[in-house]
């Protein structure tokens, strides 16, 4: 049966609306503390009750609404934001819609209640289900705003039955929150649930409001960056690859202040990480990306979290050169630049006396004959390296001198600062693998297939490789279009001769229409450089001399990415005098 067409009522209109945009009590929270930082705040209270089902309360020191304005600020798509289309081309602000309150207030019991600096006192409106209640009225309350909603979806039952519990609405609220104050450190927050605080952060620099959600775990493994090129400008911290996670919940990412969740950002992060995090381990940042308004979209998805870059390859590299320029200070480079470093590994001080302290008649280890005849061997090996002076060298080496090495595994080094421990085949693993990988930038090795491969591709696939072509032919690809549903891979590049080529080029393909980058394409390749690195290195149990022990120890300093091997490891430790002094309970 046919049916008729007829419009929709503007209750329900609102309340379709609403759907996308108030997901969760969170998302009300998101909303409107992005009102807040458009108005100006500094100091910011967020005040919830069962997680936010029963009430969200939001109070600000901003520049408050003119109490003319009051009943537009309810209405759908009424704004200060934006005037005109090429406003909207240039979003600066959060918000802009002018969607926010009037779909909170269409689900939910709203009262707003604001005053600027010139009014004599505050005033206030109530809305219901969308509906207004009387006239804006004289209030109380200082200059500011504050939104409070109460029983959200008491009109829409069917979407309150989808809230979770009380704990997990207000762990997605307090998710909210944390991601906008690491935006803004700048503005102070306090969180109060069911009357009791739970979280406060006061105003300040990056740093502090980083350590203050974050935690001791990142700001022992971060790595500070900074990067600038044209328009592009990128400041925040990374995680060493030593300190990874196994969910990707603490990564934040910004662009222009805004909290995105972007596949090329994403992209670029796992592509600089690849050769020093492997399996599923995720890093933890926080990323500030500062970009002409007018070169990102930011009107391409309701909840605002996802953008498109008009040079998402640009902006792909740019993002991908900084992290790794990132990681590369904590390595070699930093280590030869810079000689009073912070050693990315240190040893975590006994915070107990060892167990054998205090113990009479127990105070010592016995050496039997074959321990002293080591030792006597120890001591024999340093003193016939005439060609090594510790006392007069070591200050300007960053990983010192070798001393010996422990059970045909380790190096044990000594440097201004105290003890080093490396481990042999890690470091040298690391050292042959950026080798390699720099001999294969030199250019790629192409290897001719007697018979080419044929692939079944789509139109898509098909546009992209005729797109893409030359970019492909220096990577090693030569192609030739059969049909169009088929593509020839006649040649490929040398060391990738025992991959499959057909699912190597797709991911090429979709990777060069993304990003612009061959990520996939370099991570195939580097898999196979760290394997061959691996074979190649040092193997355990192998003795070194102590020429060779500093060899190595040199080549490390001048190797990127020395702190840690091609797995994620690290590769050296640091033992400082007053961690030794510490064990050995000397000034107790």
């Amino acid at each position: 049966m046919r049916q008729v067409i007829a419009a929709l009522p503007d209750t329900l209109i609102s309340q379709i609306a609403a759907g996308e945009v108030v997901e969760r009590p969170a998302s009300v929270v998101k909303e409107v503390l992005e009102n807040a930082i458009d108005a100006g705040a500094q100091a910011i209270t967020i005040r919830l009750e069962e997680g936010g089902c029963q009430r969200i309360s939001i109070q600000d020191d901003g520049f408050g609404i003119e109490h003319k304005e009051l009943h537009l600020a309810v209405l759908r798509h009424a704004t200060s934001k934006i005037k005109s289309l090429s406003d909207l081309e240039s979003v600066a602000s959060l918000g802009f819609r002018g969607e926010a309150l009037a779909s909170i207030a269409s689900v939910s019991r709203l009262s707003i209640t604001t005053r600027t600096a010139q009014d004599d006192h505050a005033w206030q409106i109530q809305v219901n289900g969308g509906q207004t209640v009387g006239d804006v009225s004289p209030s109380s309350g200082s200059v500011g705003t504050t939104i409070d909603v109460q029983d959200l979806y008491f009109n829409t039952p069917a979407r309150r039955k989808f809230l979770k519990s009380a704990n997990t609405e207000l762990g997605h609220c307090l998710d909210v929150v944390r991601r906008i104050a690491l935006s803004r450190p700048d503005i102070g927050f306090a969180i109060w649930h069911n009357g009791k605080v739970i979280e406060r952060w006061a105003s300040g620099n990056i740093e502090q409001r980083v350590d203050a959600i974050l935690g001791q775990e990142f700001h022992e493994s971060r790595i500070a960056l900074e990067s600038t090129s044209g328009v592009l400008s990128l400041r925040g911290f990374i995680s060493k690859p030593t300190a990874s996670r196994a969910r990707a919940d603490q990564q934040y990412s910004f662009v222009n202040g805004r909290f995105i969740r972007d596949k090329v950002i994403q992209h670029a992060i796992r592509s600089a990480y690849q050769d020093v995090l492997h399996g599923d381990r995720q890093p933890m940042i926080v990323l500030s990306l500062e970009i002409d308004p007018q070169l990102v979209d930011v009107n391409v998805h309701p909840a605002k979290t996802e953008v498109r870059f008009r040079e998402g390859g640009a902006v792909h590299q740019f993002v991908y050169k900084a992290i790794q320029n990132a990681l590369s200070t904590g390595g070699g480079e930093r280590l030869h630049e810079n000689p009073e470093f912070t050693t990315p590994h240190t040893f975590t001080s006994i915070s107990n006396p060892p167990s054998w302290v205090g113990q009479a008649g127990n105070q010592f280890l016995p050496l039997n004959q074959n321990s002293k005849h080591d030792i006597d061997r120890l001591f024999t090996q340093i003193n016939s390296n005439t060609t090594t002076d510790i006392s007069s060298e070591e200050s300007d080496l960053p990983l010192g001198h070798a001393l010996a090495q422990i059970h045909g595994i380790y190096i044990l080094a000594q440097n201004k600062h105290g003890l080093v421990l490396i481990d042999m085949h890690a470091a040298h693993e690391r050292v042959l693998y950026e080798k390699l990988k720099e001999d294969l930038s030199t250019g790629i090795k192409v290897q001719q297939l007697l018979v080419p491969v044929v692939m079944h591709a789509t139109e898509v696939e098909i546009s992209k490789a005729e797109e893409h072509r030359h970019t492909l032919a220096q990577l090693g690809f030569d192609l030739a279009t059969l049909s169009p549903t088929q593509l020839a891979i006649r040649t490929i590049p040398t060391l990738l001769q025992k991959s499959d080529p057909v699912m190597l080029l797709r991911n090429l393909l979709n990777d060069l229409d993304l990003t612009g980058s061959k990520a996939v394409l370099d991570a195939a390749q580097h898999e196979r450089l760290a394997t061959q690195a691996c074979h190649a290195a040092v193997r355990a149990h192998r003795l070194l001399t102590l020429t060779e022990m500093d060899a190595l120890l040199r080549q490390m300093e001048q190797t990127q990415r020395a702190d840690q091997c091609n797995h994620g490891r690290p590769t050296w430790v640091q033992l400082t005098i007053q961690d030794l002094d510490k064990l050995f309970l000397r000034g107790r």
